[in-house]
């Protein structure tokens, strides 16, 4: 069985460098969404708000290191982004890369951006096929994005030739019109730079499919937004990229399960990729550039999107007996007390997963239950939650008011009252919502007059695992490449490993993760890339692993 894997993955590397990186349409699973009601092109061309450089600009800036555009295939691909060989002349004229979007700003003109479908479509290699998956943790590098816009400005800055390239390229030819490009781009230079300094620590690099969610959403609205230098803190806790089907339908998201207003949830998202909010001035307090229509209908198309099925037609043939195994080793209790089902449920005979009380909920709404692990528990990597709820306050500045006039807050409140804040003045903003719209908008997450939630348990989150095969690397940082050494002892998984190989292993259920050139050096042993814990199912014998292995390519 190895050996044919082995023999599959050469054919494929084979032909791939034949393609100059497997070049060419791909194919894509069935997710329900169709060419007939075009949710994938909208998904992946419709804009956030979220805005980097100006949008002329990205399609004229060559890399720092030769004359090759930034938004050439090759360049977006060794960024781990993923090319639209076949754009629709409609919805991307200019053949952007998936997730990459034009920002147009009634007031500062067109940006690019990018949008949800940048980092979360995946697509994965298996002999001489080619297979993208909708709403799958993609492999992009956010910083090593912005960290190539940078280079490249500067570059051109420095180097003449490539100056009036870039210049020709955007139609300026006198002096004048030159020297306020040179201005302008300076300018650009200095916030990328701050980006850059906010969104990650050199020690503790993200690399592909990862970011600092939280970190960077953090220093970007409390040091940068709210103009408070003493706010940043370094962004030390890289979180893998979520898979999205089901998540409309989830109680909770984010990996820490601290968000349950989808609206709010995207709001905040949009913040983190780079889009504008003035929290300085009392005169435009709260003015942004999130596009209110757009993050709405994104949740809704993403409400469409179903978990991808084990294609047996490439990946081989799912063994159903040992499946079937495996499936009571996932229900079974074991003697330590747990199940795979206790936390990541099932759906039952009728195809339900347990809902949340229907008079919790001011409309009656149901919802899919999660649970929240205590680190304690669950024994992984504790960075991202004690960045989230660490005990440094933060100093309030403009936005005291938000807090009882406090001149400091606790940080994880504060983030939630201004997003609380931000998603009133989006709601407000002509046309004001109705409060049957802002009720749509939210998900229909209000609570019955009567019922009061329980107060967050700190902890990550544990939700059904429906098409789990498809989202290597796995636990919340990303530390274990495949399922099978997620379900062994912790010293026996990789200490080190490299992320960034399309290439699957339907064997293990992963990436292949043997580190080559131009892939990113996942280490273990640093604080935030921890692959302790989660030793659920870590004492089965072999041949019991291997069946719950079989079994979870089912789902």
């Amino acid at each position: 069985m190895r050996s044919v894997f082995l023999s599959k993955m050469l054919t494929g590397l084979a032909v791939c460098i034949a393609l100059v990186g497997c070049t060419g349409e791909p194919e894509y699973l069935e997710q329900n969404w169709t060419e007939e009601n075009k949710l994938r092109e909208k998904f992946y061309t419709t804009s956030q708000g979220s805005q980097l450089i100006p949008y002329d600009w990205f399609l004229a800036l060559e890399k720092a290191n030769s004359q090759l555009l930034i938004s050439s295939h090759e360049a977006i691909m060794a960024l781990g982004y993923l090319p639209d060989y076949t754009p629709d002349p409609e919805v991307n004229p200019d053949g952007l890369p998936v997730g990459f979007v034009k920002d147009a700003d009634p007031e500062t003109g067109d940006w690019i951006g990018v949008n949800c479908a940048a980092c979360h479509t995946a697509q994965m290699i298996y002999g001489d096929r080619v297979v993208r998956i909708d709403g799958a943790p993609g492999l992009g590098d956010f910083i090593a994005l912005i960290k190539t816009v940078r280079n490249g400005l500067n570059a051109t800055l420095e180097k003449p030739k490539k100056f009036t390239r870039f210049a020709s390229k955007l139609g300026v030819y006198k002096y004048k019109n030159r020297r306020t490009l040179r201005d302008q781009m300076a300018i650009s230079i200095e916030e990328l730079d701050g980006i850059i300094m906010r969104g990650v620590s050199e020690d503790h690099l993200p690399g592909f499919g990862r970011v600092d969610a939280f970190g960077g959403i953090r220093n970007e609205v409390f040091q940068q937004d709210l103009g408070v230098e003493e706010n940043f803190s370094l962004s030390t806790a890289p979180v893998s990229y979520p898979f999205l089907w089901d998540t409309p339908e989830l109680d909770r998201v984010q990996w820490a399960g601290n968000a349950d207003n989808p609206f709010a949830r995207n709001a905040g998202q949009v913040l983190g990729v780079l889009g504008r909010l003035d929290l300085k001035n009392p005169e435009t307090l709260f003015k942004n550039s999130i596009r209110r229509k757009n993050i709405f209908l994104m949740e809704q198309w993403v409400r469409e999107l179903t978990a991808p099925q084990w294609p047996e037609d490439i990946l081989g043939a799912i063994d159903r007996q040992a499946a079937e195994r495996g499936r009571i080793i996932y229900s079974t209790v074991d003697e330590t007390g747990y199940s795979c089902e206790g936390c990541h449920s099932l759906k039952n005979e009728a195809g339900v997963y347990p809902l949340t009380p229907a008079e919790h909920n001011a409309f009656g709404k149901q919802f899919i239950q999660t649970k929240n692990i205590p680190v304690a528990e669950v024994g992984t990597d504790p960075s991202t939650l004690q960045n989230i709820f660490s005990p440094i306050p933060i100093q309030t500045g403009l936005l005291s008011g938000l807090v009882d006039d406090q001149p400091q807050a606790f940080g994880a409140t504060f983030l939630s009252k201004i997003v609380e804040a931000l998603v009133g003045s989006l709601f407000t903003q002509d046309p004001a919502l109705t409060p049957s719209q802002r009720a749509l908008y939210s998900g229909f997450r209000v609570n019955a007059p009567d019922y009061t939630p329980p107060p967050l348990t700190v902890g990550y989150k544990a939700r059904p695992l429906a098409g789990i095969w498809a989202t290597s690397p796995f636990l919340h940082n990303g530390s274990v490449p495949n399922l099978y050494e997620l379900l062994l002892p912790p010293a026996e998984r990789s200490v080190t490993f490299g992320v960034g190989n399309q290439y699957f292993d339907p064997i293990k259920v992963g990436y292949v993760s043997a580190y080559q050139e131009g892939l990113f050096h996942f280490d273990t042993r640093l604080d935030g890339n921890r692959n302790s814990g989660h030793l659920y199912g870590t004492y089965l014998s072999e041949a019991d692993r291997l069946d719950l292995l079989e079994f979870l390519k089912t789902l």
